[in-house]
């Protein structure tokens, strides 16, 4: 069982909050991790679409552990920033990818440092919808076959290759600083097609959208921009997967 499944079975459904390595110093990191591990986050992501610099990873990676007893997730973007520290790792197939890079040969690259390193892996597939006019970070430093926002019939398409390839879980993602969330519609679609966990990311900025989420069948709630900013958010968004969990 893998730490994504003993939180689900506690839990029910979950709340990850992201924070990105370059947006901040480490120190500054461990703290806003603090304050979401008060407002009731289940794990804190670390990873970004720009990271370049393992040791700077490792230093955020480092004080957060140090911080918090909540797990540790990286999130990367390429096998370059896997530091030695980190419990756990999205084990990331983004499948619609144009680029080989991010569908095969990084996961070739990263292999031997999570088997080294004894770093457990979450396989997952990675999915990224366009659901803003102006380009998000991910949309812009790698291309994409676009999943546009009414694009129903292609992201249920690309979840079910997930399963069928055997992977953990499924990451829908918006992007950092979408405008929209994915839509309700396509997630149930998805719901409907797949049993795997679901992960929903971007675009999620208070208790009412975080309720139509779940709703329309996520399992993981993840913010990003929200520890960057306005953090309180969080605070409102994981009371409501609480409220809405104690009635499951």
């Amino acid at each position: 069982m893998n730490i994504i499944e003993e939180l689900l079975q506690k839990y029910k459904k979950l709340h990850f909050s992201l924070i990105d390595p370059d947006r901040q110093t480490p120190e500054e990191a461990g703290r806003r991790a603090k304050i979401c591990e008060g407002y009731g986050t289940n794990a804190i992501m670390v990873g970004g679409s720009t990271v370049k610099d393992r040791s700077i990873v490792y230093d955020t990676v480092k004080v957060i552990k140090e911080s918090v007893e909540v797990p540790t997730i990286l999130f990367p973007n390429s096998a370059d920033i896997i530091p030695e520290n980190v419990n756990h790792i999205f084990f990331l197939r983004l499948l619609n990818s144009k680029e080989k890079k991010y569908l095969i040969d990084e996961q070739v690259r990263g292999t031997p440092i999570v088997k080294k390193w004894n770093i457990e892996p979450i396989s997952t597939g990675y999915i990224v919808m366009s659901t803003s006019k102006r380009p998000t970070t991910i949309e812009k430093n790698v291309k994409l076959h676009k999943i546009q926002i009414n694009d129903i019939e292609k992201a249920v398409e690309y979840s079910v290759y997930a399963e069928t390839l055997g992977m953990f879980c499924v990451y829908l993602e918006a992007g950092s600083d979408a405008e929209r969330p994915i839509s309700n519609e396509m997630l149930q679609a998805i719901r409907s097609e797949i049993s795997l966990p679901i992960i929903v990311g971007g675009g999620i900025k208070n208790g009412d959208m975080t309720k139509e989420k779940v709703d329309a069948g996520a399992d993981i709630i993840v913010n990003g921009t929200a520890t960057e900013g306005n953090i309180k958010i969080i605070e409102e968004i994981v009371k409501k997967i609480r409220l809405l969990t104690s009635s499951i």
